[in-house]
């Protein structure tokens, strides 16, 4: 609090320039002290880039943070990246109000979605018991033969079935992740048509699955795949539990 007036940080991916600007708007005229970032490396910004700035300017942001009484995030689609949630763990350790431009329609905390979407990913089956939000994460059954302790999965579905209510959640269906797969070769720069014809190759072919992930393997987009398939997942759980 500067004077009368709370100061507020604003974090989230620099892909999302345009949310970034409306939201220091809108929330200055609502009576705060708005601290945004400086450059927008996803939005066209390329000095972000150059040898050692990405560092100090994520060094940077915690120091806004510090000064801040409260953290907005700029959470477009329920997208939130690496780099964000770094920032909303250190806000939340050193005591700072955690907002969100969009709130989780599934009603569950952007921590649980994220621990879901990430368990599905795995493999798992998930349950969540929503009048507590507890989660209980259960390996694929093919695999149980295998499983180091196939115990803990009988004592853990003990515990699912005695609950009054529970949702149970399987990982996407294969279609499903195909779909992941076509909307990340949609959202390539136009500057990657080369790439962006391999992995239409690698989809159109047998086993895409194992083609698409050798592609993605040896290309600088890597971490922006598994950036974009937990967005997706994230949405998945949410889209899921918003319909039951």
């Amino acid at each position: 609090m500067v004077g009368k007036y709370p100061v507020i940080t604003l974090c989230g991916s620099t892909r999302f320039k345009e949310q970034f600007v409306e939201a220091q708007k809108r929330l200055t005229l609502e009576g705060n002290i708005v601290i945004s970032v400086g450059l927008f490396g996803h939005s066209g910004d390329d000095e972000v880039w150059t040898e050692g700035t990405k560092e100090m300017l994520d060094d940077m942001h915690k120091r806004k943070i510090d000064m801040a009484d409260a953290i907005y995030v700029i959470n477009v689609g329920g997208y939130i990246g690496e780099s964000t949630r770094s920032e909303i763990e250190y806000a939340k350790r050193n005591g700072k109000e955690v907002r969100y431009l969009e709130e989780s329609t599934s009603g569950l905390p952007e921590e649980t979605v994220r621990e879901i979407a990430e368990m599905l990913d795995c493999g798992h089956v998930c349950y969540l018991n929503p009048d507590t939000n507890e989660t209980v994460f259960i390996p694929n059954p093919a695999s149980w033969e295998y499983f180091e302790e196939p115990d803990m999965v009988t004592k853990e579905l003990e515990k699912v079935d005695s609950w009054e209510r529970r949702i149970k959640l399987a990982p996407p269906e294969s279609f499903e992740s195909f779909q992941f797969m076509e909307s990340f070769i949609d959202e390539l720069p136009e500057s990657e048509s080369t790439l962006r014809n391999k992995l239409i190759s690698a989809l159109s072919h047998s086993h895409p699955f194992a083609r698409f992930k050798a592609v993605i393997d040896n290309c600088p987009y890597r971490q922006e795949w598994f950036d974009h398939k937990q967005r997706c997942l994230e949405k998945y759980v949410r889209d899921e539990i918003s319909t039951l």
